[in-house]
């Protein structure tokens, strides 16, 4: 759908009489009612709908006629919070997967295993899920923008804790406590979303939010294994990785806004919003607290609401047992490559690996890429085709595409370092996975934020604690399983792991609408 959008403030803005009134244009039951040009419609309504620029795209939801409104700033500042926040979810998995590249030589210093020093990891990955968990109650009793500021504050003294460890028991607490605060972007980044942006441009920016975060986990060792290659020092890379945390610093400082919005209450009783930087911190949120944001136990509640509507559970498995692959690729292909070649690896140095982790960077970018026009012409073609309204399901048939490129990809890959094929069959087959999870992901998390819409913070939390517990579990058993059955049978039998999981998504394909109408609306 055509992303750009008429603000109120412009004198040509579309405002169009029908049946509905605007209050009325979201209903569970019957679907979104999302384009007036393919009803007929009826004259002398006293209802009437803010359009689009295109005119015929309704606007969801409404906006206000208040320029402090989030849904009317200007393109710039919605697209600049938009990357800022996407980078900050990026810096999350950035920060945790620089430590797959220098186990080998954190190892060597401390005189461990690597299988040992990557327990630091393992704690990291699920602090991101849990510390995911619980920075979304905060946004909602505290904003938006002090979350984002000071979670990526702690993390950047977190993680210069790490880079000066003296020893392995600091550096394993160091990072648990960068994972558990650096995580809250990839929670929270889908409540900036939902606030800034309308319903029929929610899938492409989520395609944005979403790549930056799912390339960070391969972006990270290839730049690590060229400074090991260059440097051969690990502290180099957390260098890099601190570097990385004090520009996104920067960058929240300068373009960070609070884009909470209490759009129930009338304009004339909206809170005067002052300074920025008092906003960015904090302050300004802690002054209107009582009678603009929820209260604590509220927030809470909040959470427990979301994961026992009926469609969360079942998504939220899905996404486990459809991303949770790519962590274990990580662990089997960065010990195998490194592995000699007279142990069974396939004795690659440091900087050939660099480069072999294009190949997951790529396929996030093609992903992205595809799904960004693919998931609107999937939309479109729906609502031209049912009177101008739109159902969540809708969403899932990216998934059927995403299917079909996972399976495969998982099979070749397994096969490839079982009979030490060509890096050429690692390398599509590694990219055709990575594709498919990129797709699926972006599919999974518009379905799962159309169904739940004020419940944007949960969604995504819940989401990201499947994906990283998936990714915790898996790098305990990955390696051992491929060592005892063999690389092909592993990753075939994942490869079957992602099909059966496909049935959740016929399931909701099939009763995902009953199911979401005998669970009622979700009234937080």
């Amino acid at each position: 759908m055509d992303e750009k959008h008429q603000t109120v403030h412009d004198e040509s803005h579309a405002v169009h009489r029908h049946p509905h009134h605007a209050a009325e244009i979201e209903n569970d039951a019957d679907g979104i009612f999302l384009d007036v040009g393919v009803n007929k419609l009826e004259d002398g309504d006293s209802g009437s709908i803010k359009l689009a620029r295109d005119g015929h795209t309704v606007l969801v939801p409404q906006p206000s006629t208040d320029p402090e409104d989030p849904l009317n700033w200007s393109w710039f500042k919605k697209h600049a919070i938009l990357l800022v926040v996407a980078y900050t979810a990026f810096i999350a998995d950035f920060s945790s997967a620089a430590g797959v590249a220098t186990i080998v030589v954190q190892g060597e210093e401390w005189n461990m295993s690597p299988n040992a020093v990557n327990y630091a990891g393992n704690l990291n990955v699920i602090m991101l899920g849990i510390g995911g968990l619980c920075w979304i109650p905060f946004v909602y009793f505290w904003g938006r923008a002090p979350v984002l500021f000071w979670t990526a504050f702690s993390g950047t003294f977190f993680t210069l804790g790490a880079l000066l460890a003296p020893n392995f028991q600091v550096f394993y607490g160091m990072r648990a406590l960068q994972g558990f605060t650096q995580t809250a972007a990839q929670a929270i980044g889908l409540a900036f979303i939902k606030d800034m942006f309308f319903f029929h441009e929610h899938a492409r920016k989520i395609g944005i939010w979403v790549a930056l975060f799912i390339v960070s986990p391969y972006a990270a060792p290839c730049f690590a294994y060229f400074i090991l290659a260059g440097t051969g020092a690990w502290r180099n890379v957390f260098w890099m990785v601190l570097g990385a945390c004090l520009l996104d610093l920067v960058l929240i400082v300068a373009f960070i806004d609070e884009t909470y919005y209490d759009r129930f209450r009338p304009i004339e009783r909206q809170p005067a919003r002052g300074n920025r930087l008092l906003r960015l911190v904090g302050i300004w949120q802690i002054k209107v607290h009582k009678d603009y944001f929820m209260t604590v136990g509220h927030s809470l509640h909040r959470l427990a609401a979301v994961i026992l509507k009926p469609i969360m559970i079942p998504s939220i498995i899905y996404y486990m047992l459809s991303f949770m692959w790519a962590v274990g690729i990580n662990i089997c292909s960065s010990i195998l490559l490194e592995t000699p070649v007279e142990a069974g690896g396939y004795g690659f140095e440091a900087k050939s690996i660099g480069f072999l982790y294009f190949t997951p960077i790529v396929a996030v970018i093609l992903g992205e890429c595809f799904g960004h026009f693919f998931n609107d012409w999937i939309a479109n073609r729906y609502i031209r085709t049912h009177n101008g309204t739109f159902q969540p399901e809708v969403r899932l048939w990216m998934t059927y595409i995403s299917l079909f490129v996972m399976i495969p990809g998982l099979v070749l890959l397994g096969q490839a370092l079982e009979k030490h094929l060509h890096y050429s069959a690692i390398i599509m087959g590694w990219g055709m996975y990575v594709f498919g999870v990129m797709t699926a992901s972006v599919a999974i998390t518009a379905y799962t934020l159309d169904c739940y819409q004020n419940g944007s913070g949960e969604v995504a939390g819940l989401l990201n604690f499947g994906r990283v517990v998936g990714g915790f579990t898996v790098g305990y058993f990955q390696q051992p399983w491929a060592a005892k059955s063999g690389y092909g049978m592993s990753f075939g039998l994942q490869a079957l792991i992602v099909g059966l999981a496909f049935g959740i998504i016929i399931m909701l394909q099939f009763f995902g609408h009953r199911m979401r109408v005998k669970g009622g609306p979700l009234a937080i």
